[in-house]
């Protein structure tokens, strides 16, 4: 064993105790509670009615996959989606309506991220206090809330991220500990978005490059990789079937349809992908009116126009995460997961250079916010658990967490008010 290899395995030796799963399941409980709050009070009004009122979100998409006898599938970018209707049964069944039933499944995947991050920190060898801290943060960052509130697969999809990378931690420690949950994980992936698939394979290889370095690895990957797609090709064959037939008779048909979902309209160049990706998944500027073909205004994150509070957590969040990132790199015991969480940031912030929808960016945080988050958390690990540096830490961490909290509520609050009445020319759910 090198001696990085020791201080990784050092690091990890007290991952899921009793005590961090007991806290990590109350943090999960009180995140989910705020965001039903908030998720609630929106589904009351007509946002979830409608297509691309905030960020170019479908959410009558997903109300009706959840709660309504005529129900979506999703699309082929979406391919399992269909599977989160089987959770919201219970709901329906106690009486709540389809909005109210697809918001609180949402709220429980939001808060079930917050939980994740949490063991995600403690794994990483994050002292508990600062674990706590990171994770209220991470809460209260714009990304996760609207995420959280919004019924769409982005809330679930940067759940299924958040589990890839914890379970990344235990196998980089040994690549036999929950291989069958890894798995899993790169199904639940893919069904949610199918590009996410590749944070899984990216996560696995990293576990087997650290172990058996580039030959070695190649053997175990294939396994994986046959496995993953095996069992992806079965759900999505049982969810699609009529469809898969019809392709079957008219193949060309499927490609020129697979051609058209791709995604459309203006981009916007690098600059404008990391504002957003990185500094608006945290810290949510002022709302921009977007106007779009139908004739209204869709609300989104474009400009960094903030006020004299969200400037100010604008500025402290960039300049904690570089520290964190260095930190994270800089760490022996973290430095292998920091090279694999950063090649996967930049792989998916190449990828939406390219990957837009009419300039719309933010309503792809959920793939990355993860991913920034993790990295920005990298100093928590070098900290001596009670020693005076952990607790002047602990105090910046939760003067960012009240900075940013402000801002998020309040941007939060915004939404699920203003759509109580729409007032436009075309008819619900007007288009995508």
């Amino acid at each position: 064993m090198t001696r990085s290899d020791a201080a990784y395995a050092g690091s990890v030796v007290a991952m899921r105790p009793r005590t961090d799963l007991a806290i990590a399941l109350a943090i999960a409980v009180a995140a989910a509670a705020l965001y039903a709050g908030f998720g609630l009070r929106l589904a009351q009004g007509q946002y979830l009615e409608f297509y691309n009122l905030a960020f170019d979100f479908d959410p009558p998409r997903y109300v009706a996959l959840m709660g309504l006898a005529e129900y979506e599938r999703g699309n082929v970018k979406h391919p399992l989606v269909l599977l989160l209707r089987s959770l919201a049964w219970p709901l329906l069944a106690a009486g709540l309506s389809p909005k109210a039933a697809a918001t609180l499944v949402m709220a429980a995947f939001g808060g079930a991220t917050v939980g994740v991050v949490f063991l995600f920190l403690r794994a990483i060898a994050a002292a508990r206090l600062p674990a706590l801290a990171l994770a209220v943060l991470f809460a209260v960052s714009g990304g996760q809330a609207f995420t959280a509130i919004i019924a769409e697969a982005y809330g679930p999809a940067a759940f299924g991220i958040a589990c890839v990378w914890l379970l990344t931690v235990h196998a980089l420690t040994d690549p036999r500990r929950g291989r069958g949950a890894r798995i899993a994980a790169a199904v639940f992936g893919f069904g949610m978005t199918t590009t996410n698939v590749v944070q899984s394979f990216l996560a696995e290889a990293l576990v087997w490059l650290r172990h058996r370095g580039p030959v070695g690895a190649l053997r175990p990957m294939i396994a994986y990789g046959v496995t993953v797609a095996a069992i992806a090709a079965l759900l999505t064959a049982a969810v699609w079937a009529d469809l898969l037939l019809a392709v079957l008779a008219d193949p060309l048909s499927m490609v020129k349809e697979l051609y058209w979902a791709r995604t459309k309209g203006e981009r916007v160049g690098p600059a404008e992908v990391l504002l957003r990706l990185l500094g608006y998944t945290v810290v949510s500027p002022e709302y921009d009116a977007v106007r779009l073909s139908d004739g209204f205004d869709m609300l989104d994150f474009r400009t960094p126009r903030f006020g004299p509070l969200a400037g100010v957590a604008f500025v402290l969040w960039h300049l904690f995460w570089v520290a964190g990132v260095v930190a994270a790199l800089r760490n022996p015991a973290t430095r292998w997961l920091a090279v694999g969480l950063a090649a996967t940031l930049a792989f998916n912030i190449l990828f939406h250079v390219d990957f837009q929808f009419r300039g719309s960016l933010y309503l792809y945080a959920g793939h990355t916010h993860f991913l920034v988050f993790a990295l920005g958390a990298g100093l928590a690990p070098l900290l001596r658990p009670h020693g005076p540096a952990m607790y002047a830490y602990v105090a910046v961490v939760l003067l960012l967490a009240v900075l940013v909290g402000v801002v998020t509520l309040d941007r939060v609050a915004d939404l699920v008010t203003r759509f109580d009445e729409v007032r436009i020319d075309c008819p619900a759910p007007c288009r995508e």
